[in-house]
């Protein structure tokens, strides 16, 4: 037996399993270089040259076709931002020419109420009108609150103290409770509740709930504010007259309104809050226990709220 011939058939099948491993190994290291580049891209959300380790045709062509999505993405994110400006920009205008109409008409309407030889059929006629336009009005508001917020960027938002601007728009609820005989009590951490958010979106929160509570409460609201390790939350309770009728599983609804006597909302208020709360990662709900309606926020402490 010519055992030279073995050997050397061994050693060709060792020469070729050894190359077979290296170039394993070359297109496995080259497929991880073009994962990591991809994610890096994907992450920063720029643009850049694939680098290729390996001069093999199908590295090339499989690196020229990466290359090309990379390019494309990258164009469509700088497409969908020129796009989100524009919205944003169309949407302020559009705001703006029919809020300030509205205003002016409400304006107008007052005065003309306030005219002595005015009939009190013709009062009572403007005073309809004046409540249907601050209802255009408000709904305006809303509509405008929700299309910025939905196109607002990451870069838009700041570090604030969700316990300083709590305080501030409690404070600016003051005149109307006192007026109206409403108790109000206050439970505040001493916490910072630092969260990153935008001060717009999170002032339209805690008005929008403010707002809802002017409405419906009978003789008290009570807030608190507390703060842990891992969350923010936020709750606001008011009593309710007997005949309220208040589905707490439809409050978020758009369009839903509730009413108590001659009370109810342009039905955005709540469904908006709900946007804003959960644009956030923040869960938002509603119960009712008899005459008490209450409103819990939680947020979440974390990369969007530390």
């Amino acid at each position: 037996m010519d055992y030279r011939f073995l050997w050397i058939l061994v050693a060709a099948l060792l020469l070729i399993i050894v190359g077979l491993l290296l170039r394993m190994n070359l297109y496995k290291k080259q497929l991880h270089s073009f994962t990591e580049q991809l994610r890096f891209f994907r992450k920063e959300k720029k643009d850049g040259l694939i680098s290729v380790e390996s001069f093999g045709k199908d590295y090339i062509d499989l690196a020229k076709e990466l290359q090309q999505f990379v390019d494309e993405e990258q164009e469509l994110i700088e497409q969908s931002e020129k796009d989100r400006q524009s919205v944003k920009h169309m949407v302020a205008g559009i705001s703006h020419d029919f809020r300030t109409p509205l205003t002016s008409a409400m304006g107008y309407i007052q005065l003309a109420e306030k005219d002595e030889t005015v009939s009190e059929k013709t009062a009572a006629s403007l005073r309809k009108a004046y409540d249907k336009t601050k209802y255009l009005k408000e709904l305006s508001d809303e509509f405008f609150a929700l299309s910025v917020m939905e196109n607002r960027s990451e870069e838009e938002l700041t570090e604030l103290s969700f316990k300083k601007l709590f305080e501030n728009i409690t404070l600016e609820q003051y005149d109307w409770t006192v007026k109206s005989g409403i108790s109000f009590e206050a439970d505040i951490t001493d916490d910072p509740c630092m969260m990153q958010a935008s001060e717009v979106d999170m002032t339209r929160l805690l008005i929008n709930l403010y707002s809802n509570a002017k409405k419906y409460s009978k003789s008290k609201i009570r807030v608190a504010l507390r703060q842990s390790e891992s969350e923010i939350s936020f709750n606001i309770d008011n009593d309710l007259e007997e005949e309220a009728l208040i589905d707490e599983r439809r409050v978020f609804e758009p369009f839903h309104r509730e009413y108590v006597g001659e009370q109810g909302g342009n039905g955005l208020g709540l469904y908006v809050t709900k946007r804003i709360v959960e644009n956030y990662g923040g869960i938002i709900s509603a119960e009712k226990d008899e005459n008490i309606f209450s409103i819990k926020i939680l947020f979440k402490r974390g990369k969007t709220n530390e």
